[in-house]
């Protein structure tokens, strides 16, 4: 089994009010898109890594991987959901042949286990997919759009869906092409492109510590899970 680690960083982070895409900021000395990629880089079970970054991205990618091995980026396209297309196309492309499975992280999710990867290739084998997820602490409220609570959801059957997401390649790829081809390019993970083609998609044990880096709160976060020695 060849596996393929796809790391997402293609958006503009626009929450995060910076002047820079979120994923170049740096967290203890490192931009984020590095610790996310040097974090499949030195995993003993994955054999390549390809980033997909955002047009016009080159020169501040390249910045921040300075001195690490792997292929040139892909440029991602309008959505998450059509750069994660355009990855798994390059993957589909490699001279070297296509891997069999795609682990797909988003950038802005630094602190990634290899233990979490782990779990989600073990996983893998008895499954079309599987992501990592935790259990929901809070209430949940639906709400309609004058602010009125419509019902309270039930917490026991919710998860809080995470990245990496793996799946086999070859039918990854095609749900993505069927969901382009649709006109249906703004599901918000590639596990609802999965649903949508009808896989079973199981979820495995999430990672608190596998927070994605979101607004300067988060990363004040980061800095003080770094200098905890990312001890929760």
């Amino acid at each position: 089994m060849t596996v393929a680690a796809l790391i997402v960083a293609g958006g503009m982070g626009s929450r995060m009010g910076a002047d820079m895409p979120k994923q170049y900021l740096r967290i203890g000395g490192r931009a984020i898109i590095r610790h996310a990629l040097e974090a499949f880089l030195g995993h003993p079970r994955v054999d390549t890594v390809q980033a997909v970054i955002g047009e016009g991205h080159g020169e501040i990618f390249a910045e921040a991987v300075m001195g690490l091995k792997m292929p040139m980026p892909v440029t991602g396209g309008a959505t998450r959901q059509l750069s994660v297309l355009n990855g798994l196309e390059a993957l589909a492309r490699r001279e070297m042949g296509a891997p069999s499975v795609v682990i797909i992280h988003d950038a802005a999710r630094p602190f990634v286990s290899p233990e979490l990867i782990d779990r989600l290739l073990d996983d893998l084998g008895m499954h079309e997919g599987v992501i990592p997820a935790l259990p929901v602490v809070d209430t949940i409220k639906q709400v309609d759009e004058d602010g009125l609570i419509t019902a309270t959801i039930p917490r026991h059957s919710l998860r809080a869906a995470q990245t990496p997401q793996t799946f086999y390649l070859p039918p990854i790829l095609s749900a993505h092409r069927q969901a382009k081809e649709a006109g249906d390019i703004d599901l918000t993970d590639d596990a609802a492109v999965a649903e949508r083609a009808g896989f079973e998609v199981a979820v495995t044990e999430g990672d608190p510590l596998n927070r994605k880096i979101t607004t300067a709160d988060d990363l004040t976060w980061a800095e003080d899970v770094l200098g905890r020695g990312k001890e929760a």
